[in-house]
Order: C-alpha cells, then structure tokens, then sequence
C-alpha cells in the first residue's frame, strides 16, 4: 500500500489523463465504424495480417449494447484504464516488498514500468491491444511463482488466450509458460506446458494458412536514421527480406533494453553522433544502459549458482526476461515499433527491481566510502525513470491536445473524404461534441528547456 501510494501520483494522474482524453478522429472513428456495421465473422477468421478478434468483439459488444453515446465512449476508455491499473497493482504485489529498502525501490521499479517506451506507446486511445496482455503476463508470472492451486492452469491459460486474442503479442506467454515448467517454477506443470505447446501450434497453424494473402511488409519501417515506406522495403529487400526482418526484430528487442532506436529509427544515436542531444535523449539512454548494465551484471551472478544451488524465483527472472524481449522481437520481425516490445517491459521492470535490491544489499555492506558512491548512482538512476514516469504523463496530454485539434482542423478534410461512407460520417458526426470539449487534458505549462528533459516529443 506504501508503495501504491507513493506512486499514485503518477499512475493516477495519468490514468484520469486517459478518462479526460478525446478520442482520436483519425483511429478511433474507422474502429467504431467496424464495431457497428462489421459482422462477427469478419473479426472471428483469420484473414488479415491484424488478427485480434476478442477486442473487435468486445468493441462491438459495447457499441452494439449500449444506449447512448456517451455511455459507449465511456465504456471503451474503462476498457483500456482498467488494464492498466490492474497491471501497476498486479506488478507492484508480485513484487512483495517487505521492507523500508524494498519499498523506495518498488517506487523505482514502478517508474521504470511507467517509463518505459514499450507501455508509453500503448496508451492510445482507443487502441487496448497490448494494454490487456501486459497485465495478463504479470498475472501469469505470479501464478507461475506462486504455489500450485487446481485452478492455477486453467486460469493461465485463460489469461493467456485473453492476451493473444486481443493482440498477438500475446504469444510471449507461451514460452515464458513451457520454460517455466522445466526451470520448475511452483505453479506451472509439464502438462500445462504440453497443453500450452499443442494450442500455440495449432493457432499458429490456422493463422499462417492465410499467410500467402498478406503484404511483404505492413507499415513503413525505420531503417538505419531513416524511414521507408512499405513499396520501397519490397523493392530492396522483397527478393530477400530476412535481412530485414532481423532488422525489426533487434530494434525491438533494443528498445527494450536500451530505449534505442525508436521504431527502428536510431534517432537518439543520430543526435548524439551530430553533438546536439537534447535532454531527454540523454536521460533516456543513460537510464536504460544503467538499469540493463545492473540487470546483466547481476543475472550473470545468479546463473552462474544455478548449477550449485538450482532454480530459484530470481533465477527465473533473468531467464523469463531474456525470454520475453526474445519473443518480442521476433514476433515484430515485420515491423518495429515501441509498443511491440510492451510484453517484455513487466519482466524488464521486475527483473530491474531484483538487480537494485541486490545492488543496495552489497552497497550497505561494503562501508561508508563504497555506500556513499553506490548510494548516489542508484538515486541517480532511480530519478532518470521517475523522469520517464512523469515524461509518460506528459505523453499522454500531449496527445490528448493533438486530438483535440484534430478534430478542429481535419474535420472538413473528413467530411470530403468519407462522403460515400455513411456510418463512418454518422459515428463522426456524433463524436465531434466530444473532441472539441474545452478542459481536455493539456501539458504541464513549464519553460520548455525543462520540458525537454523529461518529453520525448513523437
């Protein structure tokens, strides 16, 4: 509870920046269009390279189910705040901290959570894909450490199947599911692995069945300190794509880790090589090299006792964290973006909060000249994430005056383009109220040198 209130003001905050939040004119009006006019069988088969068929059901169910307007918005927002609290409750109990040192470093560990790019890119509006998974894994990762109960395998496999029907990403489970088992983790069973194995096979199955019908490349792609376009990528690289493929998969999996690049763009690398970084890129990198250079050094050790002393739930971390940005990079092998590495960032946020408890135990105990240096690189690493936490708030509202002037000044646009489209212009019609409501959230009115040290600007 020491913890969850520390943090409170950050989370919570923004949370009410997501309820206070117009909805976008650009993603969510074409979403809400599908829910109302798209029968169920248009979400339910496999035939499109975006499969993610229990949030297009549960988007219709509430558009289709609800009276009024306001009631149905207000029920899509819940729809991706409720995740997100659960995933900040859910993280900071598996953590358990039992004392005064657990506590500030929990606080730590729940900014790191908050700053990192993998959930900050998973907070638009209406997009609760990755958003449901993330908590989903932390739930799993607790009934995986926690002693076996009869409902324990069905319930992670339900929370399993919640997280890959509303993105596949989801699939990061799996794996972390069937290694768990052979490192001998407490709730988890060679047979819940053999169930898990035999599902993931057969999804799989189906969903590249249709595989042939789908584009070489989806999106465009950061490559190098560029961007290209989904034409030029095939050109390039369309008789031999695997090059590339790897490409997205380590720009991901660094991300993850090291906060660059950011959509597989090295824009952060491009400034520093140029001498002109801004604030918030070096706060970036120095934070994720520190927390990731802390986690390996202390992985190191305990893997290397594995052998002497067996699994033990620190042990398993490190493994389920290589893991998990592992997965995550593979299954973004087409494109990268932030938000595909979200699956890996709980594991990345606890695995940190192991590797600096660890840290201040040998720094206590080494005498006042060691205490003293340790001390103050650990709070100067805990302070570059509470950056990022509040940077993240700032994101949000950000984003939230972007769509507030979206809808002041592509709303003409719109109504030229979608013409032929009638429920399209109805839902949008009917949204207009809300995206130009005065009070939606704004950032924080600070000089902007400041600004930059903490708001990384999309």
């Amino acid at each position: 509870m020491a913890v969850l209130l520390l943090t409170a003001p950050v989370w919570g905050l923004l949370l009410l920046s997501i309820w206070r939040s117009p909805f976008p004119i650009s993603e969510a009006v074409a979403l809400f269009e599908d829910a109302a006019s798209q029968p169920v069988s248009h979400f339910i088969v496999p035939d499109t390279p975006y499969y993610r068929p229990l949030y297009h059901l549960l988007l219709m169910a509430i558009w289709k189910g609800t009276p009024t307007l306001d009631l149905k918005l207000a029920l899509v927002k819940l729809t991706h705040i409720l995740p997100v609290f659960v995933l900040v409750v859910a993280f900071v109990r598996h953590l358990r901290p039992r004392s005064a040192l657990d506590a500030a470093l929990a606080v730590a560990a729940v900014a790191v959570l908050l700053g990192s790019p993998g959930l900050r890119d998973n907070l638009e509006l209406p997009l609760t894909y990755t958003a449901v998974g993330m908590p989903a894994a932390v739930l799993v990762w607790r009934l995986l450490e926690s002693p076996r109960r009869r409902w324990t395998s069905a319930a992670i496999i339900a929370l399993t199947v919640l997280a890959v029907g509303f993105k596949e990403q989801g699939l990061v489970i799996v794996p972390i599911v069937i290694l768990a088992a052979w490192m001998d983790a407490p709730g988890a069973t060679r047979r819940l692995a053999a169930v898990m194995f035999v599902l993931t096979i057969g999804y799989l199955a189906v969903r590249l069945a249709f595989r042939s019908a789908w584009p070489l490349f989806e999106q465009s792609l950061g490559f190098g300190v560029a961007v290209i376009e989904p034409t030029e990528a095939v050109h390039r690289f369309g008789a031999f794509p695997l090059p590339m493929y790897a490409y997205n998969a380590l720009a991901t999996m660094a991300n993850v880790v090291a906060a660059e690049p950011s959509g597989g763009t090295f824009v952060i690398t491009r400034d520093l090589l140029a001498g002109r970084p801004l604030p918030w890129e070096l706060v970036h990198v120095i934070s994720s090299l520190g927390l990731s250079g802390l986690i390996a050094w202390w992985g190191r050790c305990e893997l290397r006792a594995v052998r002497r002393d067996g699994w033990t739930p620190e042990r398993r971390a490190v493994v389920l964290l290589v893991l998990a940005v592992a997965a995550c990079g593979a299954l973004s092998f087409n494109y990268s973006r932030d938000r595909l590495g979200g699956m890996a960032v709980p594991f990345y946020a606890g695995t940190g909060f192991l590797a600096m408890r660890w840290a201040a135990t040998c720094v206590i105990a080494a005498g006042w000249r060691v205490w003293r240096g340790g001390a103050l690189a650990l709070f100067v690493l805990a302070s570059g994430w509470e950056l990022r936490a509040v940077g993240t708030l700032e994101w949000v509202r950000l984003t939230s005056e972007r769509s507030s002037r979206e809808w002041l000044m592509d709303l003409p646009k719109r109504r030229r383009e979608f013409a032929h489209r009638e429920v399209y212009l109805g839902i949008m019609e009917s949204m207009v109220e809300q995206g130009t409501r005065p009070g939606a959230p704004h950032m924080l009115r600070i000089p902007s040198k400041l600004q930059r040290t903490f708001l990384q600007r999309p």
